[in-house]
């Protein structure tokens, strides 16, 4: 009856466990990065003023009116807001959190009512963006709080998370994405 016991515990227990790696294979888009895995910034990176993000596409650093929606990109993001530009400096940063999100897209008021409208495509559906935050730790530069990384803007049945190899090609040679497994 013991060994009953234990065998039906282990396995409730690792029925609870969360799976990162659904597949292996980087190009699919449900495959998160697992805690612990690391993100390796190569070279400075300068927040902007009044900001506190920073948009990774294609290898490119770009400001948030400037990165295509409909490819797969990630945000370095600083805790806190201010009015100088700030420098994120060359780190290894470890991924202590993995939190998948979705955002719904909202379109400007209505005129006359000042309720906001959700953005739908022309099948009615919503239209959202799909990713993960990879909550950052690093000793050195305490004020990095996450890296966002999202797929494509798409309407809700269509809009996939980005694969590890789109966040990879996001990051080109600013950073690299080492996975602990």
């Amino acid at each position: 009856m013991k060994r009953l016991s234990m065998v039906i515990l282990i396995l409730v227990l690792t029925a609870c466990s969360q799976q990162y790696l659904a597949r292996d294979d980087p190009a699919y888009p449900y495959n998160l990065p697992p805690v612990g895995s690391t993100i390796v910034l190569k070279q400075t990176v300068t927040v902007p003023a009044g900001e506190t993000r920073i948009f990774l596409q294609d290898g490119v650093l770009k400001r948030k009116s400037d990165f295509d929606r409909y490819k797969a990109n990630c945000s370095l993001e600083l805790r806190k807001l201010e009015e100088r530009a700030r420098e994120i400096e060359p780190d290894s940063f470890m991924i202590t959190e993995v939190q998948r999100v979705m955002e719904q897209v909202v379109q400007k008021e209505v005129p006359d009512t000042g309720f906001m409208r959700v953005g739908f495509d022309n099948s009615g559906k919503p239209m959202v963006v799909r990713g993960y935050h990879l909550w950052l730790g690093s000793e050195k530069q305490p004020g990095v709080m996450r890296m966002t990384c999202r797929g494509a803007f798409d309407d809700i049945n269509r809009a996939d998370p980005p694969s590890l190899e789109e966040v990879r090609q996001a990051l080109g040679e600013l950073a690299e994405l080492s996975l602990s497994i």
